[in-house]
């Protein structure tokens, strides 16, 4: 079993209408199966209200199932006991990180969490060390989060989570807030903690470009998981992703386009230079062959 599991996983959103004296339920989970390898980076998509968000919390126990398992390295979400075992396991990162960031200055908001914790003074301080310089944020640790750009302050939120020894990042839509500049730094930086410090990574998004370097990428629609491979296999399916209202990265689209308009092109292309490497030989016999026809009408 994987430091993730969902079996079965259900989960409803029960509103009283105090007017009609009855329960409105919202079925946001319909028996979702999952298994998440550690080490991994896994991507999660769906479009707004396909219950991929409701998914993140489930899995630090912020939400607890209506039916069916979460299980966090081999315990139960629903288990009491372990719940804060269970929030060391799995650090969650939020939208919006100034609902995440307590400190007034950026080292103090960092060693929060292991405070909190019980950790010793010297190992929380040697833990911020590390997290800041894992996240490319060492030169900001006396400033106030008040005083950073969005994505600093992302990178801020995320050092806390790290902080806390984690073996695993749930990241709920954390770039959603963000300018473009601030997306990739924030992307990025969760990569390098992916391959460099082994850890486990959920990554929820609906911004296509952020996925294509994931190893696994999971399609939600309607409560229900219904694609799931790599970001070539996803992508290789532009008409499906589109009728789950999703869109497809622009160079993928674009290759897409290309190929039903009769050009030789694999399916799944993630990236322009890919683009490129296949259609430059293209490209260059069809100047041959114009070149050759030139000079015939020449010679005539």
């Amino acid at each position: 079993m994987g430091i993730i599991k969902a079996v079965n996983l259900i989960f409803d959103y029960i509103r009283h209408d105090e007017e009609k004296d009855q329960d409105e339920i919202n079925h946001a989970l319909k028996g979702v199966n999952l298994d998440i390898e550690e080490g991994s980076f896994v991507a999660i998509l769906g479009h707004n209200g396909s219950g991929k968000s409701t998914f993140a919390k489930l899995m630090n126990g912020l939400l607890l199932p209506t039916d069916g398992t979460v299980y966090i390295s081999d315990m139960r979400t629903s288990d009491e006991e372990h719940l804060w075992d269970v929030r060391r396991t799995a650090g969650m990162v939020f939208q919006n990180p100034d609902n995440q960031i307590i400190g007034n200055v950026v080292e103090e908001d960092v060693g929060f969490g292991p405070e909190n914790m019980g950790v010793p003074t010297d190992e929380i301080w040697n833990r911020v060390d590390k997290s800041l310089e894992a996240v490319g944020m060492t030169a900001y640790r006396l400033q106030s989060p008040n005083k950073l750009s969005g994505g600093q302050k992302q990178r801020v939120a995320i050092a806390g989570v790290m902080a806390m020894k984690p073996r695993c990042i749930v990241l709920d839509e954390p770039t959603a807030m963000l300018d473009p500049n601030g997306r990739r730094e924030v992307i990025r930086t969760v990569h390098e903690l992916n391959r460099q410090e082994g850890i486990t990574v959920l990554l929820i998004t609906h911004y296509m470009e952020e996925v294509i370097d994931a190893d696994r990428v999971v399609v939600m629609d309607g409560g229900h998981v219904v694609m799931d491979g790599t970001p070539r296999e996803i992508f290789s399916r532009v008409k499906e992703l589109k009728q789950y209202s999703l869109d497809v990265p622009q160079v993928t689209e674009l290759a897409d386009e290309l190929k039903e308009a009769g050009m030789d092109l694999p399916d799944g292309i993630l990236t322009t230079e890919e683009l490129v490497q296949h259609l430059a030989p293209m490209l260059a016999g069809a100047e041959t062959v114009n070149g050759k026809e030139t000079r015939r009408k020449n010679g005539d």
